[in-house]
């Protein structure tokens, strides 16, 4: 029979056989087996879900969603019969389950009084659409605040629903359950951490991120379990019915079982050793990314000017006297307020690192904690994305006012502590392009107290040993210099020296001219005093201005010579924008972690000479610049760095012989030049064009990252139907080239049986091949019974030559039987473990004696 006599055979058969196999998948067995693994299959989205929520809440979640998917499914096929129906019909049965299970399980906090189960049942709801967005967002672990738990439970019940459906309906379409199945365990690996479990260690191995791995391996083989177990009860069955009034037939050698049997477990071996080999080639690709490190504000951040570059605005004019923030409540437990956190140096600037994740906090904090509580109000003075924070925030702020929820929802935390808002500022009833904070926001904050850990992380540090220089010396050869020279141990008590000797030989100054807009600071700087002398000096804190200033440092003491009096040593004239970003790179130097600090300090803490106090109100005398190190165990060291400003410096001149008991005069610089305002680098980096290049930069690689990552995954995904494609040829190329020649015709048959096995024909295993061959309508297929009996059952061996035109024919049936298929089912048959799974049970290879030719 040709090709297209094969096509247009008559499809009543093939309608028949697909209803038989329906009927025989509906056995309550096999419902029973394929609910069970859905079961598994929720279990283990559930694990792998687990460091989203960190709550014994989400088996719950998981549970209920599984309940209402499978009743979901189990109600439509009782009710009614068209698929398309059955389908609509369980999606309404499954969201009205949804919305009953939603509020007592997803949003347990709305149980409190029928308005708040109304209103959870409004989240619950909206959290179908919105929900995703939050769970992005959120700084991880969730816990069970709020509706976080309202995008597991959509999953659970949908994945439920549509898996349930498909193994119900039994047939072709059941082992499609996999991929519902599967889906679940992929939401808690997507919408995770983009850190991974740490490695651990095997037999002299070490396997990388252990957990998810296991949560992998789990899937695929829950899978491959349960679909080789269908399909072996699926074809205990058909054996059963075909048997029924034929003959007895011989089995199968049990060497061969074995041997089948070794083959399949040998490639599930095989698969799990390659997964733990290619395990740390895939995390050594690049850092594991997930969705939630992608919803950040940083573009907004890298677009506005470094809050450091911009601090001497403070003390410029009208903002030095003017309220910047007004804030009432457990100051005293508090200490400090943050208004940035910046970590990420150029050699220009000082700004928030571009790779930093921000997320949202929990409305809600830990019950049973111990916090500290502030309420703040925006001053006039003060406008920006920037939100003044305490360090160790518990929970999200409560806004308050008409922008209470515009604000709550641009609201975003970095790891490094940076609090910022980009909600975007409404004037006239119009958006406008400025975002963040304006006067008169009202917001209150729960935090863990920190003032009273200062102590305790400062002798922590004290202790620490420096590691490796995180700098490079050549760029910063003033910096290693006076480090150098002042013989300081590379440890935490050796750095805070360091500082206080920064401070001692700075002087303080903010500006670069004495004029109108310097009079608030030199005033408030003489009253606090008895008196003070104005120095200029340049802003900005590029790598060139810090070696400057390390460079009057080292010239100073050189010119002083050995055991010069302290007071011959003050040379470095600046503020804290620039004595902040020396100590930090002093701290890099010695190998710590540093950053800088912007904020303000509270009523309650020692007072810093030259910087003023909240109380209750913070002007822009009260804003000032610190740096904060990593102690040993973990926490940030805050370390003030505000230079003296009672000693003036002194000119030494070159070989001048120092006086035994020097005189410090009063003023060293009786009559100061002003440069020309050009020279200031600070002005000239305000005026330069912002560069949008490291932004794309940044994005480009965060996509080339995703889509490799995503590349990697669908590749693992893949490692089955790759096993699949190179088992087959493998297969063959065993049996055509076996060393027997009765062996290889032999093999030729069984590589044809399988082909029609594959292919979903397959030939029946209770007759003579000759008399299968003739059922085919095939010529090829007959002529190659016959050459098999012949080799078989012959007294004499057969001809290579007979082996080769055995496999001549298989190759011609195959090439046919694979033409009459449509593309999809020539895809189906490829991918088709049908001819493997029934080789692992015992099958007749012989037809029966009586019914062979003589």
């Amino acid at each position: 029979m040709s090709a297209e006599e094969m096509r247009a055979r008559p499809r009543d058969g093939s309608r028949r056989r697909r209803a038989r196999r329906r009927d025989a998948d509906r056995d309550p067995r096999l419902e029973l087996l394929g609910l069970g693994y859905l079961v598994v299959g929720t279990l283990i989205a559930t694990v792998a879900a687990w460091p989203i929520h960190e709550t014994f809440r989400l088996a719950l979640v998981g549970a209920a969603g599984l309940a209402v998917g499978i009743a979901a499914a189990l109600l439509a096929r009782r009710l009614v019969r068209g698929a398309l129906t059955r389908v609509l019909l369980a999606a309404g049965l499954a969201f009205a389950g949804f919305a009953i299970v939603v509020v007592p399980v997803a949003v347990p906090a709305a149980l409190r009084s029928v308005p708040d189960a109304a209103i959870g049942l409004r989240d619950g709801i909206v959290g179908i659409v919105v929900g995703w967005k939050q769970l992005l967002t959120l700084e991880l672990p969730l816990g069970d605040y709020q509706a976080v738990l309202v995008p597991f439970l959509v999953v659970t019940v949908v994945g439920s629903t549509a898996a349930a459906l498909l193994v119900l309906r039994g047939g072709a379409a059941a082992p499609w359950a996999v991929l519902p199945v599967l889906g679940q365990t992929v939401f808690g690996l997507v919408f995770g951490s983009s850190s991974t479990s740490a490695p651990v260690s095997l037999a002299g191995f070490e396997i990388p991120a252990p957990r998810e791995l296991a949560v992998g391996v789990a899937s695929v083989a829950a899978a491959l379990a349960w679909l080789l177990i269908r399909h072996r009860m699926l074809r205990a069955r058909a054996l059963a019915r075909a048997r029924a009034g034929t003959v007895r037939q011989s089995a199968e050698s049990t060497w061969l079982a074995l041997r089948r049997r070794a083959l399949a477990g040998g490639l599930l071996a095989v698969a799990f050793v390659v997964g733990i080999a290619v395990a740390p080639a895939a995390a050594s690709f690049g850092d594991r990314s997930a969705l939630r490190d992608e919803v950040t504000p940083s573009i907004v951040l890298q677009r506005q000017t470094s809050p450091l570059a911009a601090y001497r605005s403070w003390f410029a004019g009208d903002p030095y006297d003017e309220v910047v923030l007004t804030v009432d409540g457990d100051v005293e437990q508090i200490g400090r307020l943050r208004l940035a956190a910046l970590d990420h140096y150029d050699g220009e600037v000082f700004s928030v690192d571009p790779e930093a994740r921000f997320s949202r906090l929990p409305a809600s904090a830990p019950f049973g904690a111990d916090l500290a509580e502030l309420d703040l109000e925006v001053g006039q003075a003060y406008a920006g994305v920037w939100v003044p924070a305490p360090a160790a925030l518990a929970a999200a702020p409560d806004f308050a006012g008409q922008r209470a929820d515009a604000l709550t929802d641009g609201f975003h935390r970095s790891d490094s502590g940076d609090a910022v808002d980009i909600a975007p500022v409404i004037e006239d009833g119009a958006e406008t392009s400025a975002l963040g904070l304006v006067p008169g926001d009202r917001y209150s904050m729960l935090a863990y107290p920190s003032a009273a850990r200062e102590a305790t992380a400062r002798e922590a540090f004290g202790g620490a040993e420096g590691e490796e220089s995180t700098i490079d010396a050549e760029l910063y050869p003033q910096l290693a210099a006076w480090v150098e020279a002042q013989a300081q141990p590379r440890t935490g008590a050796g750095y805070l020296e360091l500082v206080d000797r920064l401070r001692a030989r700075g002087y303080l100054s903010h500006a670069l001219v004495n004029d109108e807009a310097a009079a608030g600071w030199t005033g408030g700087l003489a009253a606090e005093a008895g008196g003070y002398q104005f120095l200029p000096s340049y802003a900005g804190h590029s790598r060139s201005r810090i070696e400057t200033l390390f460079e009057d440092l080292v010239e100073q003491e050189r010119r002083a010579g050995e055991g010069a009096a302290p007071e011959l040593l003050v040379a470095g004239v600046g503020d804290d924008e620039q004595f902040a970003v020396a100590a930090a790179l002093i701290a890099r130097q010695l190998g710590f972690e540093s950053r800088v600090v912007l904020g303000v300090r509270l009523a309650g803490t020692d007072p810093i000479p030259g910087v003023a106090s909240c109380d209750p109100d913070c002007t822009g005398a009260a804003v000032g610049a610190w740096v904060e190190v990593r102690s040993p165990r973990g926490e940030w060291l805050p370390v003030d760095v505000t230079p003296q400003f009672a000693m003036l410096p002194t000119d030494i001149a070159e070989g001048e012989q120092l006086p035994e008991h020097p005189t410090v005069p009063d003023d060293a610089r009786s009559e100061p030049i002003d440069p020309e305002r050009a020279q200031n680098d600070a002005e000239a980096a305000d005026t330069a064009p912002v560069d949008e290049t490291d932004a794309t930069a940044a994005w480009v690689l965060a996509v080339v990252r995703i889509v490799g990552l995503s590349l990697a995954l669908l590749a693992f995904l893949a490692l089955p139907v790759i096993a699949i494609l190179l088992a087959k040829p493998i297969r063959r190329r065993a049996r055509r080239h076996a060393a027997d020649p009765e062996v290889r015709i032999l093999g030729a048959w069984e590589e044809v049986a399988d082909a029609y096995e594959d292919a979903g024909r397959p030939l029946a295993s209770t007759a003579s091949r000759r008399s299968v061959a003739q059922r085919t309508g095939r010529t090829g297929m007959v002529r190659l019974a016959a050459s098999v009996d012949e080799a078989v059952f012959a007294a004499h061996p057969p001809a290579p030559e007979t082996a080769e035109e055995a496999w001549r024919i298989a190759d011609a049936e195959r090439a046919e039987l694979t033409a009459s298929l449509r593309p999809r089912a020539r895809v189906a048959a490829a991918l088709s473990l049908r001819s493997f799974v029934g080789r692992l049970r015992t099958r007749p290879m012989r037809a029966p004696r009586k019914e062979l030719a003589p």
